[in-house]
């Protein structure tokens, strides 16, 4: 990965990275979208990588492995042992930037969109923005830890996980698949003093039993920068691990990674619930979501940022680029958030997620955070059904901890389980935002950077007829709303 992520870009090449996970489907999309004339791939996936080779017309003399044989596949070492045969004489020069351009101007990587709100698309990374967003990572790290624990995926991570160690000479632990007991026991064996966590591994720690096994007392910090973590499990996080802090970043693919983080003087819990302080040479401003009037300290509003991180835009979708990157030159995140007197960023809610009953806006997130106070709850997230009388209303998916699915005992528990969560936002929250229902499932889907995929909630929704579910629906008037 770390050859096929930088060496071609030496060479003039564009790099766009794949999950091993993906489907053939999946791995089309992918290909078509970054107009791909090339594959690297691994022996495991070299037949569903043939098959999506052959589908977009890519050759199969142009597929080629990265370790291992396979099928009399080119290897990454035939590559090799080709070009040396070449000799010096025989050696294409490296890749120069045309003159009367910039290092802005030349793009570098195609990194996918997540995805939650459509299909992902294409990203173009300039070779500007990876330099200018490591140099911006320097700055506000440790110089002193030289361990770094690669728990997201590379294709997902190829700033942080790739360019910044090698910046700052650090050593980058890969787990060659993930499991909680091969994360902790890396943590241990390495003495891994900052631990990377999503908010799905964060319920994990606080709910697996596993860990207790395992003695983290050397640990000092949690960083963080996928998707925004619930206040309570913040709360829970502080208390299970006394004497840590907790790092936000808050970026998006967009932005090459981070636009704001905690700075080292920032530890401990105290400004945990923030995705920290701008970082530096970039710009943020919050804007009215209805007419984009710049607001002042503590008024929410859709975030917009500038900085030398911003990216290029999206190859071949005009459209998208021109409502993302407006020529004013101010991305529009789609986040909506406040900055604090002292500089903090809070994020609250994506203007698409946001619910919106009888024309006034709800946050997901918000509930959430009330949801996850529950003794029983293990995640939640909520997503905004249709309903004639108020346009939308709240509805609840929830995860029990340790109930089972089957039995009477389990079928009390969770009903009783879905009117308390039920009364409990009517005791903490105003009538608009009040549950519909509550559905108890066995996980929240979510994407690999760990945030909520919304749309596959919806899709269930939608789909709700068709199969057997454990729904706690509201009983109340609507007229009272």
């Amino acid at each position: 990965m770390i050859f096929s992520s930088t060496r071609p870009r030496l060479d003039g090449g564009i790099v766009a990275g794949a999950s091993p996970a993906h489907g053939a489907d999946e791995l089309v999309y992918l290909l078509v979208s970054s107009r791909a004339k090339f594959i690297f791939t691994i022996p495991s996936c070299l037949s569903k990588v043939m098959r999506s080779a052959d589908r977009v017309g890519i050759p199969h003399a142009r597929v080629f492995l990265l370790e291992g044989r396979q099928d009399s596949q080119t290897t990454l070492q035939d590559c090799i042992d080709i070009g040396r045969s070449y000799g010096p004489g025989g050696q294409e020069g490296s890749f120069k930037i045309l003159d009367g351009s910039s290092n802005r101007d030349s793009c570098g990587y195609l990194n996918f969109s997540s995805g939650t709100t459509g299909r992902p698309k294409a990203v173009m990374l300039s070779h500007h923005n990876i330099i200018a967003q490591c140099m911006q990572a320097g700055q506000t790290s440790d110089i002193e830890n030289k361990k770094m624990l690669a728990v997201l995926p590379l294709y997902h991570g190829l700033i942080h996980l790739i360019h910044v160690p090698i910046m700052r000479d650090m050593e980058v632990l890969m787990l060659s698949s993930f499991t909680m007991e091969s994360m902790l026991d890396t943590i241990v064996k390495h003495r891994i003093t900052e631990v990377p966590i999503v908010p799905p591994m964060i319920v994990r720690l606080l709910n697996d039993p596993k860990v207790a096994q395992y003695d983290l007392s050397h640990v000092k910090t949690f960083s963080s920068g996928a998707a925004p973590i619930a206040t309570e499990l913040l709360r829970q996080l502080e208390k299970a691990y006394p004497g840590t802090g907790l790092k936000q970043s808050y970026g998006m693919t967009e932005t090459c990674g981070a636009l704001t983080t905690h700075s080292l003087n920032e530890g401990g819990y105290k400004y945990a619930h923030t995705v920290g302080t701008i970082m530096a040479n970039t710009e943020l401003r919050i804007v009215d979501t209805m007419t984009s009037f710049p607001l002042g300290y503590n008024a929410q509003g859709e975030i917009h940022a500038r900085g030398p991180q911003i990216a290029m835009g999206y190859l071949g979708n005009d459209e998208a680029t021109n409502k993302t990157f407006p020529p004013d030159g101010w991305l529009r995140t789609g986040d909506v958030g406040f900055i604090d007197s002292e500089g903090f960023l809070t994020i609250t809610d994506r203007i698409k997620d946001m619910i919106k009953v009888k024309g006034i806006g709800v946050s997901p997130v918000e509930l959430e955070d009330s949801l996850l106070q529950h003794p029983a709850v293990a995640d939640a997230a909520v997503v905004g059904i249709p309903e004639e009388y108020s346009g939308q209303r709240p509805k609840a998916y929830v995860v029990m901890k340790g109930t089972s699915d089957s039995g009477a005992t389990g079928e009390i528990s969770w009903r009783v389980v879905g009117q308390e969560l039920m009364e409990l936002i009517r005791s903490q929250k105003v009538r608009h935002k009040w549950l519909s229902e509550v559905e108890f499932i066995d996980a929240i889907p979510k994407g690999p950077s760990g945030k909520i995929l919304r749309r596959k909630l919806l899709e269930r929704a939608e789909a709700e007829g068709m199969q057997q579910c454990r729904i706690v629906r509201e009983i109340q008037s609507r007229g009272k709303l």
